[in-house]
């Protein structure tokens, strides 16, 4: 009597899992999702000039703790550090949800948050998957992705 009483209750609790695990997938599914951020560009005239450098925050629909401190460092990196390049429409940072943008996902081969750096209308680009492993450590983080986007508006750039 007690093992079937036991065989009741565990088939009820496996039920109950399988129910809820299907709730959850069919909720993240259905659920709305809000629109993707993006930061204005500064002062551009409507078209992308082909020399201007893009630095891209690639991030997931649901981001953890480090997915939003990669965003927040290479932000803080171009409108500190390279302030006269963003104002000049030189540089231009965007934000991407790239499981929503799927093109931009397979373009760049994203699999992961991560920062890419690219000249406008361009094939070439960084993909700093790096950004991981340095996000610990500010000045490291910094270094890394300054080079990229110094490189990349080339060795005019006084910033």
């Amino acid at each position: 009597m007690k093992i079937e009483k036991l065989r009741i209750w565990a088939a009820r609790l496996l039920l109950g899992f399988v129910l809820v695990t299907i709730g959850f997938a069919a909720g993240r599914r259905t659920a709305p999702v809000p629109e993707a951020e993006t930061v204005p560009e500064a002062k551009t005239t409507g078209e992308t000039p082909a020399s201007q450098v893009v630095v891209y925050a690639a991030h997931m629909t649901f981001r953890c703790p480090e997915c939003n401190q990669i965003e927040w460092f290479a932000r803080e990196l171009v409108e500190t550090e390279f302030a006269d390049a963003l104002a000049s429409g030189r540089l231009a940072f965007r934000t991407v949800d790239y499981m929503r943008d799927t093109a931009f996902a397979r373009r760049y081969n994203i699999s992961s948050s991560t920062i890419v750096v690219t000249r406008a209308g361009s094939d070439d680009f960084q993909r700093l998957d790096e950004v991981w492993t340095k996000i610990r450590n500010r000045e490291e983080y910094f270094d890394y992705v300054r080079a990229a986007i110094r490189e990349s508006l080339g060795p005019e750039t006084g910033s």
